[in-house]
């Protein structure tokens, strides 16, 4: 998972935010769409710019009609999306500190 991750972000963390499915459009051209199995038999859903190849979003296929995750570097207006959690902490290398006042997952499902 950790290098599904690290090769998605460009970096060993992503920074998402969880928003309705149908509170989220894409405002202009047509992103590219990958899907593959995320290393647990699950189908991941990823979309990406078709102009500059930069990630727009992911999700599973059990959030696929409710929940989006949407790379917080895409959004026009983010304030007030301050972080509520961590997850696959158990990824986190020695020198990254924990976010505090947040919850973290070691993994999703625990």
């Amino acid at each position: 998972m950790a290098d599904s991750i690290q090769k998605f972000f460009g970096t060993n963390y992503g920074l998402t935010t969880k928003i309705p499915a149908s509170a989220f459009n894409i405002t202009q051209g047509t992103p590219k769409v990958h899907e593959a199995d995320n290393g647990s038999g699950s189908l991941l859903h990823r979309e990406f710019c078709s102009e500059c190849g930069g990630g727009i979003l992911e999700y599973g296929e059990q959030a696929k009609n409710d929940f989006r995750y949407v790379m917080y570097g895409t959004i026009d207006n983010s304030e007030g999306l301050d972080p509520k959690g961590e997850f696959f902490c158990r990824y986190r290398n020695e020198w990254m500190p924990e976010i505090p006042d947040i919850f973290h997952k070691q993994k999703i499902q625990e």
